[in-house]
Protein backbone atom coordinates (compact mmCIF):
# COMPACT_ATOMS: atom_id res chain seq x y z
CA UNK A 1 0.00 0.00 0.00
CA UNK A 2 1.13 3.49 -0.98
CA UNK A 3 1.94 5.65 2.16
CA UNK A 4 0.83 8.87 0.59
CA UNK A 5 -1.04 9.16 -2.71
CA UNK A 6 -1.96 12.28 -4.31
CA UNK A 7 -4.48 12.08 -6.95
CA UNK A 8 -4.99 15.24 -9.38
CA UNK A 9 -4.13 17.04 -6.97
CA UNK A 10 -4.47 21.21 -7.69
CA UNK A 11 -2.47 23.43 -5.35
CA UNK A 12 -2.59 26.97 -4.03
CA UNK A 13 -4.59 29.79 -2.67
CA UNK A 14 -8.04 30.88 -3.14
CA UNK A 15 -7.11 34.04 -5.35
CA UNK A 16 -4.08 32.17 -7.28
CA UNK A 17 -3.70 28.36 -8.73
CA UNK A 18 -0.08 27.35 -8.38
CA UNK A 19 0.20 24.05 -9.95
CA UNK A 20 -2.29 21.09 -10.57
CA UNK A 21 -2.48 17.74 -12.26
CA UNK A 22 0.06 16.26 -9.69
CA UNK A 23 -0.72 12.54 -9.44
CA UNK A 24 1.84 10.11 -7.71
CA UNK A 25 1.74 7.42 -5.47
CA UNK A 26 5.03 6.75 -2.40
CA UNK A 27 6.27 3.67 -1.36
CA UNK A 28 8.33 2.60 1.82
CA UNK A 29 11.87 2.68 0.76
CA UNK A 30 11.12 5.58 -2.08
CA UNK A 31 12.74 8.97 -1.97
CA UNK A 32 10.77 11.77 -4.18
CA UNK A 33 12.51 15.52 -4.56
CA UNK A 34 10.55 17.97 -5.02
CA UNK A 35 12.65 20.07 -7.81
CA UNK A 36 12.05 23.72 -8.95
CA UNK A 37 13.05 27.38 -8.63
CA UNK A 38 12.53 29.38 -5.40
CA UNK A 39 8.98 30.79 -5.28
CA UNK A 40 7.60 27.74 -7.94
CA UNK A 41 5.46 25.93 -5.18
CA UNK A 42 7.14 23.32 -3.70
CA UNK A 43 6.47 24.85 0.39
CA UNK A 44 2.30 25.21 -0.57
CA UNK A 45 2.85 21.46 -2.03
CA UNK A 46 3.71 20.33 1.27
CA UNK A 47 1.19 22.68 3.64
CA UNK A 48 -1.03 20.77 1.25
CA UNK A 49 -0.01 17.62 2.23
CA UNK A 50 0.06 18.02 6.00
CA UNK A 51 -3.16 19.59 5.87
CA UNK A 52 -1.85 23.03 5.95
CA UNK A 53 -4.04 24.21 3.11
CA UNK A 54 -6.85 22.87 1.49
CA UNK A 55 -6.46 21.31 -1.79
CA UNK A 56 -7.99 23.09 -5.07
CA UNK A 57 -9.07 19.98 -6.13
CA UNK A 58 -7.94 16.45 -6.08
CA UNK A 59 -7.15 14.48 -3.14
CA UNK A 60 -4.79 13.50 -0.58
CA UNK A 61 -4.62 10.05 0.88
CA UNK A 62 -2.06 8.68 3.77
CA UNK A 63 -2.41 4.87 3.98
CA UNK A 64 -5.92 4.72 1.84
CA UNK A 65 -7.43 7.65 4.52
CA UNK A 66 -8.17 10.87 3.17
CA UNK A 67 -6.54 13.95 4.99
CA UNK A 68 -9.67 15.58 4.45
CA UNK A 69 -10.93 13.77 7.42
CA UNK A 70 -8.01 13.04 9.62
CA UNK A 71 -6.93 14.75 12.67
CA UNK A 72 -3.31 17.05 13.07
CA UNK A 73 -2.30 13.82 15.53
CA UNK A 74 -3.31 11.39 13.45
CA UNK A 75 -1.41 13.09 10.38
CA UNK A 76 1.28 13.44 12.70
CA UNK A 77 1.66 9.96 13.43
CA UNK A 78 2.08 9.13 9.37
CA UNK A 79 3.56 11.89 8.63
CA UNK A 80 7.00 14.00 9.78
CA UNK A 81 8.08 17.37 8.68
CA UNK A 82 11.32 18.64 9.30
CA UNK A 83 12.10 22.15 8.54
CA UNK A 84 14.67 23.94 7.21
CA UNK A 85 17.00 24.06 10.15
CA UNK A 86 17.80 27.50 12.19
CA UNK A 87 18.77 29.45 14.73
CA UNK A 88 18.19 27.66 18.38
CA UNK A 89 15.89 29.77 20.74
CA UNK A 90 15.56 27.47 22.89
CA UNK A 91 18.87 25.58 25.09
CA UNK A 92 17.44 21.63 24.87
CA UNK A 93 19.86 19.31 25.09
CA UNK A 94 19.88 16.64 21.58
CA UNK A 95 18.42 13.81 23.63
CA UNK A 96 15.44 16.28 25.05
CA UNK A 97 14.90 17.90 21.12
CA UNK A 98 14.70 14.37 19.64
CA UNK A 99 12.19 12.82 22.38
CA UNK A 100 9.46 15.71 21.70
CA UNK A 101 8.62 13.97 18.78
CA UNK A 102 7.13 11.26 21.31
CA UNK A 103 4.03 13.66 21.84
CA UNK A 104 1.46 12.75 19.31
CA UNK A 105 1.79 9.35 21.11
CA UNK A 106 0.99 10.39 24.90
CA UNK A 107 -2.35 11.34 26.11
CA UNK A 108 -2.73 14.78 28.17
CA UNK A 109 -0.51 15.50 30.78
CA UNK A 110 1.73 12.13 30.09
CA UNK A 111 5.65 12.28 30.13
CA UNK A 112 8.01 10.32 27.99
CA UNK A 113 8.82 6.76 29.67
CA UNK A 114 12.16 4.74 29.20
CA UNK A 115 10.33 3.68 25.76
CA UNK A 116 10.34 6.90 24.46
CA UNK A 117 13.76 7.26 25.53
CA UNK A 118 15.18 4.54 23.68
CA UNK A 119 13.38 5.38 20.74
CA UNK A 120 14.60 8.62 20.64
CA UNK A 121 18.37 7.21 20.87
CA UNK A 122 17.94 5.09 18.57
CA UNK A 123 17.27 7.43 16.30
CA UNK A 124 20.07 9.56 16.70
CA UNK A 125 22.00 6.16 16.15
CA UNK A 126 20.29 6.25 12.54
CA UNK A 127 21.45 9.40 11.91
CA UNK A 128 25.07 8.43 13.14
CA UNK A 129 24.24 11.58 16.25
CA UNK A 130 24.30 9.33 19.12
CA UNK A 131 27.51 11.25 21.10
CA UNK A 132 25.54 14.38 20.09
CA UNK A 133 22.83 13.37 22.79
CA UNK A 134 23.93 15.32 25.78
CA UNK A 135 25.25 18.15 24.27
CA UNK A 136 22.61 21.48 23.81
CA UNK A 137 20.90 21.62 20.69
CA UNK A 138 22.04 25.60 20.39
CA UNK A 139 25.55 24.75 20.42
CA UNK A 140 25.54 22.38 17.06
CA UNK A 141 26.66 23.41 13.85
CA UNK A 142 23.95 23.64 11.01
CA UNK A 143 24.22 20.47 9.66
CA UNK A 144 24.64 19.02 12.88
CA UNK A 145 21.05 20.22 13.78
CA UNK A 146 19.62 19.42 10.57
CA UNK A 147 20.43 15.81 11.72
CA UNK A 148 18.56 16.12 14.82
CA UNK A 149 16.12 17.46 13.22
CA UNK A 150 15.59 14.84 11.04
CA UNK A 151 16.11 11.87 14.20
CA UNK A 152 13.17 13.70 15.71
CA UNK A 153 11.48 13.07 12.87
CA UNK A 154 12.15 9.30 12.76
CA UNK A 155 11.72 9.33 16.56
CA UNK A 156 7.67 10.19 15.62
CA UNK A 157 7.87 6.55 14.06
CA UNK A 158 5.82 8.07 11.35
CA UNK A 159 6.93 5.75 8.06
CA UNK A 160 7.05 9.18 5.64
CA UNK A 161 9.19 11.72 6.14
CA UNK A 162 8.47 14.99 4.42
CA UNK A 163 11.91 17.79 4.18
CA UNK A 164 11.84 21.27 3.47
CA UNK A 165 15.10 22.05 1.90
CA UNK A 166 17.03 20.10 4.18
CA UNK A 167 20.20 21.46 2.60
CA UNK A 168 19.40 25.49 2.57
CA UNK A 169 22.22 27.55 3.89
CA UNK A 170 24.62 24.37 4.65
CA UNK A 171 28.35 24.21 3.67
CA UNK A 172 29.77 21.57 1.17
CA UNK A 173 30.62 19.35 4.52
CA UNK A 174 27.25 19.72 6.08
CA UNK A 175 25.38 18.91 3.02
CA UNK A 176 26.78 15.67 2.40
CA UNK A 177 25.61 14.58 5.77
CA UNK A 178 22.05 15.21 5.34
CA UNK A 179 21.87 13.73 1.99
CA UNK A 180 23.48 10.47 3.06
CA UNK A 181 21.45 10.23 5.84
CA UNK A 182 18.17 10.77 3.67
CA UNK A 183 19.76 7.61 1.53
CA UNK A 184 20.40 6.02 4.89
CA UNK A 185 16.93 6.44 5.63
CA UNK A 186 15.55 5.72 3.03
CA UNK A 187 17.42 1.96 2.49
CA UNK A 188 15.65 1.04 6.06
CA UNK A 189 12.40 1.52 4.63
CA UNK A 190 11.93 5.37 5.23
CA UNK A 191 9.76 7.07 2.27
CA UNK A 192 11.58 10.42 2.21
CA UNK A 193 10.34 13.50 0.22
CA UNK A 194 12.09 16.57 0.10
CA UNK A 195 12.01 20.02 -1.55
CA UNK A 196 15.41 21.24 -3.35
CA UNK A 197 16.01 23.92 -6.02
CA UNK A 198 19.49 22.07 -6.87
CA UNK A 199 19.18 19.05 -9.18
CA UNK A 200 22.67 17.87 -8.37
CA UNK A 201 20.78 17.26 -4.31
CA UNK A 202 17.54 15.45 -5.93
CA UNK A 203 19.95 13.16 -7.91
CA UNK A 204 22.20 12.36 -5.42
CA UNK A 205 19.18 11.29 -3.48
CA UNK A 206 16.70 9.75 -5.86
CA UNK A 207 18.96 7.38 -7.60
CA UNK A 208 16.98 4.33 -7.20
CA UNK A 209 14.64 2.66 -9.62
CA UNK A 210 11.46 3.65 -7.64
CA UNK A 211 12.41 7.06 -6.73
CA UNK A 212 11.38 9.97 -8.75
CA UNK A 213 11.04 13.94 -8.69
CA UNK A 214 8.39 16.01 -9.18
CA UNK A 215 10.11 19.38 -11.09
CA UNK A 216 7.30 22.66 -10.32
CA UNK A 217 7.87 25.30 -12.90
CA UNK A 218 7.46 28.84 -11.91
CA UNK A 219 4.34 28.79 -14.40
CA UNK A 220 2.84 26.01 -12.51
CA UNK A 221 3.83 23.31 -14.71
CA UNK A 222 4.47 20.23 -13.45
CA UNK A 223 6.47 16.72 -14.29
CA UNK A 224 7.06 13.59 -12.47
CA UNK A 225 9.90 11.19 -13.55
CA UNK A 226 13.62 9.15 -12.76
CA UNK A 227 16.71 11.09 -12.17
CA UNK A 228 17.08 10.04 -15.97
CA UNK A 229 13.91 11.52 -17.01
CA UNK A 230 14.70 14.58 -15.25
CA UNK A 231 18.60 15.46 -15.92
CA UNK A 232 17.99 16.58 -19.11
CA UNK A 233 19.26 19.64 -20.40
CA UNK A 234 16.26 20.40 -22.20
CA UNK A 235 14.16 19.57 -19.02
CA UNK A 236 16.55 21.75 -16.53
CA UNK A 237 16.50 24.39 -18.96
CA UNK A 238 13.18 24.49 -19.32
CA UNK A 239 12.39 24.59 -15.30
CA UNK A 240 14.82 27.21 -14.71
CA UNK A 241 14.98 29.38 -17.77
CA UNK A 242 18.69 28.95 -18.69
CA UNK A 243 21.09 26.96 -20.85
CA UNK A 244 22.23 23.54 -19.16
CA UNK A 245 24.83 21.20 -19.39
CA UNK A 246 24.60 17.64 -17.58
CA UNK A 247 27.33 15.65 -17.21
CA UNK A 248 28.28 11.82 -15.41
CA UNK A 249 29.87 11.41 -12.89
CA UNK A 250 30.31 8.05 -10.61
CA UNK A 251 27.66 9.61 -8.07
CA UNK A 252 24.83 10.78 -10.50
CA UNK A 253 23.86 13.19 -12.93
CA UNK A 254 24.96 16.89 -12.39
CA UNK A 255 23.84 19.87 -14.16
CA UNK A 256 25.96 22.29 -14.98
CA UNK A 257 24.55 25.81 -15.81
CA UNK A 258 25.36 28.73 -18.32
CA UNK A 259 23.36 31.62 -19.35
Amino acid sequence: MSLISLRDLAIGYPRRKIASGISIDIAAGQALAVLGPNGSGKTTLFRTVLGLLAPMAGRIELGGQAVAGMSAAEIAQRVAYVPQVGASLFNFSVIDVVEMARAPHLGWLRRPGPRDRQIALDALAQVSMTDFAERDFAELSGGERQLVLIARAVASEAKCLLLDEPTASLDFGNRLLVLNALVALKSRGVAVIFTTHDPEHAGQVCRGAIDRILTISRSGHVEIGTADDVMQPTMLAALYGISANVFASRHSAQPAMSD
